[in-house]
């Protein structure tokens, strides 16, 4: 199976070349941008709480196509977009910055690179049209990894003070919500459109980080 390619292995083939590089300082500046306009877009009134984050569309792909890399264009999204230039402090940014986005995209990540291609399905998410592809979309990268987020998020803002406890359902389910809803419209756009263009151009990551 092609899939096999992919694993959290280290993978010095194909190499880490200019190319690569300069596509993750994009898909990082695309992912940061974003992020902090699905923060102040549709606010919730606590800080750093959207009612439809839009970034979560994005990072999903990122994520998926560039393994390690994925991560690291994630928490740079999540300190500088969702919680920097959102308002919040620096020192606070950082660590709900890789709490939230390292919390959600890692169990991510090591569904579909190890689980995925078990169950016949693809590990960069090309298969997003096809029955199985999308239920198991559905089912890990929409409906577990966003309530992940939603409660690592919350939990996170409640303990720095930013939402108080009688809020918290209210701000998980929102949270949660508007995440899965950007997650299944976006997400699979991007996957069915874009992944066999980024497979082609040799852009995906087939180990850890290279």
């Amino acid at each position: 199976m092609e899939d096999q390619a992919y694993s959290l292995r280290w993978n010095p083939n194909p190499p880490l070349g200019v190319s690569r590089l300069v596509t993750f300082a994009v898909a990082a500046a695309v992912y940061t941008i974003i992020a902090w306009l699905g923060v102040i877009a549709l606010p919730m009134g606590f800080l750093s709480v959207s009612a439809l984050y839009i970034g979560i569309g994005f990072i999903t792909p990122f994520v998926l196509w560039f393994g390690g890399w994925g991560l690291v264009i994630g928490a740079i999204g999540g300190i500088i977009g969702s919680g920097i230039l959102a308002g919040m402090p620096v020192a606070l940014a950082i660590p709900f910055g890789l709490v939230v986005e390292w919390g959600t995209e890692i169990p991510l990540l090591v569904l579909y690179r190890l689980v995925a291609p078990r169950l016949g399905v693809s590990a960069v998410g090309r298969d997003i049209f096809r029955p199985k592809g999308f239920l198991f979309f559905l089912v890990v990268a929409v409906i577990l990894v966003q309530a992940l987020s939603a409660l690592l998020g919350n939990g996170m803002l409640y303990a720095f003070g930013f939402v108080p406890a009688d809020a918290l359902p209210v701000s998980i389910s929102s949270w949660w919500i508007g995440n899965m809803i950007s997650a299944v419209v976006i997400g699979p756009i991007i996957l069915g459109a874009l992944t066999p263009v980024v497979e082609r151009l040799g852009l995906t990551v087939h180990g850890i980080v290279t």
